[in-house]
């Protein structure tokens, strides 16, 4: 972030990732002209409206409006925050980030030996699967559930030694300590105190990566039939893993879940894999737990729909239910793709093919509907007792939903079902909601969602003067400079172009102005972003910008002088004004009329 990245690195980085480069790594660009274009991949189109400005170095499409410069663009397309996209620019350029010292930051040097440690462990694990005799019983098991090794080697799957300490020697070879593989969770002290122990031991191994494709937990499955050892054997939580916040294979998935506006959540990592293969991509799975609010958020955030695909035991539908929770109280839409009994999404792609797959996505009933039926299975509906359970527990799901017009939907679903009335099902709803905001109090909880919708809510555009001032502050530094002299923050309107001017303002009085970037260079409201591109980008120049800037400039007092005199004359109007207090206003009135004249003499003739 800006403050802890510093401004002369971020420009540096900026500087040695060539906009055109970058995005022409992801998807191919056409010269046209000056600039480059696309078939924009945050909108679907037929006619290119997506461009890139290699003598600017920003983008902007002209169809959905979305803008910027390459670190814009990574975030966007990457869907990361600016520090992980800093980060990634930083690796892709060879820069290495030197962030400033913080209080209250303290770990950070650590967080980093971990990641490298897991990745040394990650390409130790993977050789030993791929190379090593030794992983035989590992192979043999991928062959027997049809992983073949091109697959292996693009997940990374690994087999950790059967003995102590093997990966303990392995990085002791790259400066590790046992003590460093301990506090990552691939180590474990000995009782007695006198050493320690690899935590994974002759087990098929599976990389937990963040959003970022890092490296940072494990799972290793067990390949005997041995009773006295888990199946599979997790890293713990860590400084960097977390497996509340950690969903398996997003790295992989996240692209494929933007363009598909859904997401599928397995419930392991060889379903999710097998999934995957089969060319459905926009696959995750929890790690080791159900599914979390914190998961709910992640998921959130790439798209507003899920679609649950658990095993079709028991065990699999019940966790169905408690991964619907945190998803339900997010505000996503559920979906429950219903697997035939004795099948998981592993042996069922295999069995009929991943047409079949998305067939069954596509057909998967709403969460509502999944739960309703589930529970007309387990209470029958014709028995008052049966009824009474189940619209009991509906209601508590009903009670949950924001939206008046689902809320209506599965009420009066609910009720048809059950041949009772709605209005008998919407009091127990009414009553249950009332106890929810009991506990949740009438105040507090509601401020963070307000605090949203505040950051979320969409300025004005701007004025035209207020566009086409910034466009030549943009262009010509010597507007900025007049600007700077002449403007009086009250001309302008609360508006994003408004705010904008302030911004380039307050950069550069405070000499942190670079040019347009120094605008782009920050995590900052999109909209930003998008009005800088457009306006460098759009093709109408400003002959004299001074001249244009000048014009802008009296235009804007122009109408703040034209407000302040109806507030004037408001004030005048008000009964029972004494003539102490009326002699000031009028000698203000006089002297805005004064100024008004001069104003118009200049804009004289000037559309």
């Amino acid at each position: 972030m800006p403050g802890l990245i510093p401004e002369p690195v971020l420009e540096q980085i900026r500087q040695n990732n060539d906009v055109v480069e970058v995005i022409g790594s992801y998807f191919p660009l056409k010269r046209a002209g000056a600039n480059f274009r696309a078939l924009c991949p945050f909108h679907k189109e037929k006619t290119p409206s997506f461009n890139v400005n290699p003598s600017k170095q920003i983008w902007h499409c002209f169809g959905c409006g979305e803008g910027g410069n390459v670190f814009t663009f990574v975030m966007k397309y990457e869907n990361l925050d600016f520090l992980a996209a800093v980060r990634r620019l930083a690796e892709r350029a060879g820069i290495k980030l030197e962030y400033e010292e913080r209080a209250g930051d303290p770990g950070r040097d650590q967080k980093e030996q971990l990641l490298t440690l897991h990745e040394v462990a990650a390409n130790f694990f993977h050789h030993n699967l791929m190379k090593e005799p030794s992983a035989a019983v590992a192979r043999d098991y991928l062959k027997k559930r049809k992983i073949p090794a091109e697959t292996a080697k693009k997940w990374r799957l690994g087999y950790s030694p059967d003995a102590w300490d093997g990966l303990i020697q392995h990085a002791a070879t790259k400066k590790f300590s046992p003590e460093l593989l301990a506090a990552a969770g691939l180590a474990l002290e000995r009782e007695r105190g006198d050493g320690f122990y690899d935590r994974f031991r002759g087990r098929l191994m599976f990389p937990i990566c963040d959003e970022q494709g890092r490296a940072v937990g494990f799972s290793g499955r067990i390949l005997t039939d041995a009773k006295d050892q888990p199946k599979y054997v997790n890293s713990p939580e860590t400084p960097i893993f977390q497996k509340g916040r950690i969903l398996f294979a997003l790295d992989k998935a996240k692209r494929a879940i933007l363009d598909e506006k859904y997401a599928i959540v397995c419930e392991g990592q060889v379903d999710t894999i097998s999934c995957h293969e089969a060319g459905v991509e926009n696959v995750v799975a929890p790690q080791g737990t159900a599914l979390t609010e914190q998961h709910a958020r992640i998921l959130k955030r790439y798209a507003e729909e899920v679609v649950l695909m658990f095993d079709a035991d028991a065990a699999g539908q019940n966790a169905i239910v408690r991964s619907a929770e945190p998803l339900w109280d997010a505000g996503v839409v559920i979906r429950v793709a219903v697997l035939p009994a004795g099948h998981d999404p592993d042996s069922f792609v295999k069995a009929f093919g991943a047409e079949k797959l998305k067939e069954l996505v596509t057909k998967a009933p709403s969460f509502f509907l999944y739960l309703l039926d589930r529970l007309s299975q387990q209470h029958d509906p014709r028995t008052e007792r049966g009824k009474l359970q189940i619209a009991r527990q509906m209601a508590e799901w009903l009670a949950r939903i924001p939206t008046p017009i689902l809320l209506a939907t599965y009420a009066q679903q609910t009720a048809k079902r059950l041949d009772i009335g709605e209005d008998v099902l919407r009091k127990e709803v009414t009553k249950l909601t009332g106890r929810r905001r009991d506990r949740s109090g009438m105040t507090g909880g509601d401020d963070e969602a307000d605090d949203t919708a505040d950051f979320d809510e969409e300025r004005p555009r701007g004025l035209p003067a207020e566009e086409m001032l910034l466009r030549t502050m943009l262009a010509d530094e010597r507007v900025i400079e007049m600007a700077a002299e002449r403007l009086d923050l009250a001309w302008l309107s609360n508006s994003l172009a408004g705010q904008t001017i302030q911004d380039v303002l307050r950069l550069y009085n405070g000499r942190n102005w670079i040019g347009p970037n120094s605008l782009l260079n920050q995590p900052q409201n999109d909209q930003t972003s998008r009005l800088v591109s457009e306006l460098l980008l759009n093709q109408q120049t400003v002959k004299q910008p001074e001249v244009a800037a000048a014009d802008c400039l009296a235009t804007l007092e122009q109408r703040w002088v034209k407000q302040r005199l109806s507030e004037l004359r408001r004030q005048l109007e008000q009964p029972g004004l004494s003539a102490a207090d009326s002699a000031p206003l009028h000698q203000q009135l006089l002297d805005l009329l004064s100024k008004l004249q001069h104003i118009a003499t200049f804009l004289k003739g000037k559309p």
